[in-house]
């Protein structure tokens, strides 16, 4: 009797186990993104229990270990940092009182990266020549990150670079710029397959902008006309050069290159006005004009005077090509000067800026005296055929100051 009762106590025993052993809770995770930069997750499961938090979204990676609390549960507020990969999968595994591993998953979208980094430019109109910040700093709030940060010249794409390196927790870093000169600046940030571009507008060295307006008697008029415009834009002064009846092929009569290289050391302007070249076709040494080699020789003694205008990266230039003059013989001297003056320029790239004025006063190369100009009819040129009338000079500053805008050279 007493065996058939201790057998009956063990058995129920055994029973009790096993119950306790069914009941036992199931492993679970559940995910949040609620904290800016990071998932937290809440793991249940047996009262001290070891879990291992695993990051199973690509080649798995083990996030953190923990035990599950009294309480049958552990909060990890932040078991893995937000990451361009939006959708992620997190696993959580364990080994059972029986010996037997055990696991669960779960899955969570974050945001997108796209808008992590922010940007502010310190000052937000810095000066030509000085020290500038492009600040970045990380939204998420976590760092561990590389910021790429490119600027570029006035009318070039971004290309000086620096890298700004966020340590783990490092919130802000900023590239240090030195613009050389105003205008319209590109930047671009670039950080884990995402970019921001904007633009930097950089204002004169000094306080007050300075313009030359240089070349023969075309520039005549037109400087005048300019000087009005842009005397409604800010601080803005206008230096006039006029040398009538000179050219780049009469050094006899001014040398132009050693005359520019004087000028721009003097005023050291900032933005350079150039209209010259109707009086030109005289030879440049045993060659005349308008062959091959003389336009190349034109176009070495113009780039000479670009590069004096443009002060080492400091300054910009406008040149203006000439329009078609009525005089049939004039014709081909106007187009191999244009032609040099092309080919000079495009050695500067972003700097000396060609002002087509044959598209706007003569199209496809055919003279004309008169024009359609906002819904009037004016006359442009002036009776010899190659100067600009008042009207004309009107014009050709209004295209002038319009790409000054586009440049940010002046509001």
């Amino acid at each position: 009797m007493r065996a058939i009762l201790l057998a009956g106590i063990l058995t129920a025993a055994g029973f009790a186990v096993t119950a306790h052993a069914q009941s036992a809770p199931e492993l679970q995770i559940v995910l949040s993104g609620q904290q800016t930069g990071w998932i937290a997750a809440q793991v249940s499961g047996a009262p001290g229990t070891p879990v291992t938090l695993t990051d199973i979204t690509a080649a798995p990676a083990t996030l953190a270990p923990a035990t599950v609390g009294p309480d049958g549960r552990v909060a990890l507020p932040r078991a893995a940092r937000w990451s361009c990969v939006r959708d992620r999968r997190l696993q959580v595994s364990s080994v059972g009182a029986d010996g037997q591993p055990q696991s669960a998953q779960a899955t969570i979208r974050t945001p997108s990266c796209r808008d992590r980094v922010a940007v502010a430019l310190q000052p937000a109109h810095p000066r030509a020549g000085r020290v500038s910040a492009i600040k970045v700093s990380d939204r998420w709030k976590v760092g561990d990150l590389a910021v790429k940060v490119c600027t570029g010249e006035p009318g070039l794409a971004p290309r000086t670079c620096a890298t700004v390196r966020l340590a783990a927790g490092q919130l802000r870093g900023a590239a240090r710029v030195r613009a050389q000169r105003p205008g319209r600046h590109r930047w671009l940030v670039q950080w884990a397959g995402q970019q921001r571009s904007g633009v930097m507008t950089v204002k004169s060295r000094a306080s007050r902008l300075s313009v030359l307006a240089t070349g023969d008697s075309m520039i005549q008029v037109l400087d005048g006309d300019l000087r009005r415009r842009l005397a409604a834009r800010g601080p803005i002064t206008l230096s006039s050069d006029a040398h009538i009846s000179t050219g780049i092929s009469k050094p006899f009569m001014l040398d132009w290159p050693a005359h520019a290289a004087a000028t721009a050391r003097s005023i050291r302007p900032d933005v350079s006005v150039v209209f010259l070249g109707a009086n030109d076709g005289f030879p440049i040494g045993d060659a005349n004009c308008c062959s091959g080699v003389w336009q190349a020789r034109y176009a070495a003694r113009a780039t000479r005077m670009m590069r004096a205008y443009a002060r080492g990266g400091a300054g910009t230039v406008y040149w203006l090509l000439l329009p078609t003059p009525r005089r049939k013989d004039f014709q081909p001297i106007y187009t191999a000067v244009n032609r040099a003056l092309i080919r000079a320029a495009a050695r500067f790239p972003g700097v000396v800026h060609v002002v087509d004025l044959r598209a706007v006063f003569t199209p496809g190369g055919r003279f004309r005296q008169t024009m359609r100009w906002h819904g009037h009819t004016v006359s442009v040129r002036q009776s010899d055929g190659v100067h600009l009338s008042v009207a004309g000079a009107k014009i050709a500053a209004q295209v002038i100051m319009r790409r000054m805008r586009s440049n940010g050279l002046v509001s």
